[in-house]
């Protein structure tokens, strides 16, 4: 049976894609330096009908990367291995950021040109390639919105697109780009390759500590994406024929800011603990928003082209992930 072989699998994205994957019955390998996923996440992928199998190694290490296709039949890739790395690891280790999300991602390739029967590879964008152009356009397109990373991550991220498709064609691989928007929902927790964690998560984890939360009297807008809808995105991706397009955005396509209150009140329904507000004047908010100013809602008209569309609405969103986090 050909598998799908995911990098990064133990990360955040990297376990939903996992959970989706073997809840369809598919074969998985999971590539990445951890020993083990996460128990939680072991026990419950354990009871779904596909195979995984954890294979423990390096992406930068060329030799593991040969065994590994040499060992499984890996017909469809996701080559998730990253770190979304802040502004201080920037400045301390720009080289092993850099390492591990562009040249991580080309030795995979390299792996899966020369091992052949490579169907699909799915490369992971992000958001972040929009960067400075966030700010001055109201819609973000894949075609006419200039990409100006302002993070190395960002600035990591248009490598991976531009040499990923670039290479892929050189090399015979039917490559596609996810160009990610911010995530949140199951499975999120601090790998310590991921520096900066969504607000939701600080809100989930006041929720089931039974804790207030203080929210900013002002939210600015952004287009976050449930981490199930991004899922099946990818997957679309993964099974989409001759698509019209090589690079798509997978986003809510939706301002989220002005749900927020909602969102806590289906949090509150699950957890009967939880409350929050918004932070009084001059009061400094316990869970803080990444963006300080509004930027521009994804446009994902070739993704829905796929047909694939975001299924949560902000308030069912939270009301999954609250019923999620109460049953874990």
């Amino acid at each position: 049976m050909a598998s799908v072989l995911v990098t990064g699998g133990a990360g955040f994205v990297g376990l939903n894609l996992l959970e989706a994957l073997l809840g369809r019955g598919e074969s998985v390998v999971a590539f990445g330096r951890e020993e083990a996923l996460p128990p939680a996440a072991a026990t419950a992928f354990a009871r779904l009908p596909g195979q995984l199998t954890l294979v423990q190694g390096d992406v930068m290490d060329a030799s593991a990367l040969k065994a590994l296709f040499a060992a499984h039949r890996i017909d469809r890739i996701f080559p998730f291995a990253a770190i979304t790395a802040g502004p201080a690891r920037e400045a301390s280790v720009p080289g092993a950021i850099i390492d591990v999300n562009l040249k991580g991602l080309i030795a995979t390739l390299e792996a899966a040109r020369d091992a052949g029967g490579v169907k699909r590879v799915v490369l992971p964008s992000s958001a972040a390639v929009y960067g400075e152009a966030a700010y001055d356009h109201a819609l973000l397109d894949e075609a006419t919105t200039p990409c100006v990373p302002i993070s190395l991550y960002g600035v990591t991220k248009y490598a991976v697109e531009r040499a990923g498709l670039r290479l892929a064609g050189q090399w015979g691989l039917d490559a596609v780009a996810a160009r990610i928007g911010a995530t949140f929902g199951p499975w999120e927790r601090d790998t310590g390759v991921r520096d900066t964690l969504s607000p939701h998560l600080a809100i989930a984890t006041a929720a089931r500590e039974g804790r207030e939360a203080v929210l900013p009297a002002t939210v600015h807008g952004y287009d976050w994406v449930y981490v199930r809808d991004l899922a099946a995105g990818l997957l679309a991706l993964m099974e989409a024929e001759a698509p019209a397009h090589r690079v798509f955005n997978l986003a809510s396509g939706r301002d989220w800011a002005p749900h927020l209150d909602g969102c806590c009140a289906e949090m509150a329904r699950a957890l009967p603990g939880f409350r929050w507000r918004r932070a009084a004047a001059g009061e400094t908010p316990g869970i803080t928003f990444p963006e300080i100013r509004p930027r521009g809602v994804m446009h994902i008209g070739r993704a829905r082209g796929l047909g694939w569309a975001p299924r949560f609405a902000p308030e069912a969103a939270y009301a999954d992930y609250a019923a999620w986090i109460a049953a874990a």
